[in-house]
């Protein structure tokens, strides 16, 4: 399974928001489409990074309410990990775990073509598991029926 076989069900719409705009509108963006992180822009329409729940919620600690303020690019997570649609679940997975990401985004040529999320690849994972257990157990004749 392939990180675009993930990001092909959710459709070619890639929620974003512009480094430019404020924590505020950026946090009403992520309640209006009930998701966890955005992709950051730049004016240009380039990846800048992401951010999530996780860094207004720390901005808001630390800062108060005047955090709502501030500017995405002010606490967008820059340079952090992407996938494309090729890469592998496994590897998504393995770069997830190894720089503790819960997003990553995924670039095809140049564009960003999805985002994913931790939550994404247990579903896709499960749904691997239940369809390789289903083919096991229709080769297998499982389950055994006893004769009476």
């Amino acid at each position: 399974m392939r990180v675009r076989d993930i990001i092909k069900p959710k459709g070619t719409e890639v929620i974003s928001v512009s480094e430019d705009a404020s924590i505020s509108d950026a946090a009403k963006i992520m309640r209006r489409f009930q998701i966890g992180a955005l992709v950051v822009l730049t004016a240009g329409g380039k990846l800048k990074g992401i951010i999530s729940e996780r860094e207004i919620v720390v901005a808001l600690d630390q800062c108060g309410k005047c955090a709502l303020e501030l500017h995405v690019r002010e606490l967008t997570m820059l340079g952090g990990p992407i996938v494309s649609p090729a890469h592998s679940i496994a590897d998504a997975i393995q770069i997830m775990t190894e720089r503790r990401a819960r997003h990553l985004p995924v670039i095809d040529n140049g564009a960003v073509v999805g985002l994913i999320s931790n939550g994404d690849l247990v579903k896709a994972c499960l749904s691997e598991k239940i369809t390789e257990n289903v083919v096991v157990q229709e080769n297998s004749g499982w389950p055994h029926t006893v004769a009476a």
